[in-house]
């Protein structure tokens, strides 16, 4: 468990986490700073396997969720490399923070994938059934693919 009870890498810790950091206009006292820097870190090291597993199903799929996913894990050896720049904190918050929502989301991403699959099959490729389904931009995400 990480601070305060907060399992890491859960997907509404990681929202609440990020969003304080990059939209919380609020100054963050060097206490918060540092709790959220542990809590941040928390969430990087429990995704960042996550993700590295699902990477090889992630190859065949249409759209670029495989090389978004090798990115994002770029991404995390450069924020948890021993050799990153600690002596800005504001900086490292903002590069975990977005390292972590980056990672989430391409979670999330992947976990809607074989749902969308699904709902795709059973309209025997109606794309405006498909769209329908994916929400107001479905129009645009159905003929992307994604």
């Amino acid at each position: 468990m990480g601070a305060e009870g907060v399992v890491p890498g859960a997907e509404e810790a990681v929202k609440a986490a990020c969003h304080r950091v990059l939209w919380d206009m609020r100054p963050i006292e060097s206490a918060e700073s540092q709790a959220l820097l542990s809590e941040l870190e928390e969430h990087v090291r429990a995704l960042g396997p996550r993700v590295a597993a699902l990477v090889p199903d992630l190859e065949g799929e249409s759209g670029d969720i495989h090389g978004v996913a090798l990115h994002v894990l770029r991404q995390v050896d450069e924020v948890l490399s021993p050799s990153a720049p600690a002596s800005d904190a504001q900086a490292r918050l903002h590069d975990l923070a977005v390292t972590a929502r980056a990672l989430s989301g391409v979670i999330v991403l992947a976990d809607k994938r074989p749902r969308e699959r699904a709902t795709r099959s059973a309209d025997h490729g109606d794309p405006a059934a498909a769209a329908a389904d994916v929400g107001p931009a479905g129009w645009l995400v159905a003929g992307l693919g994604v």
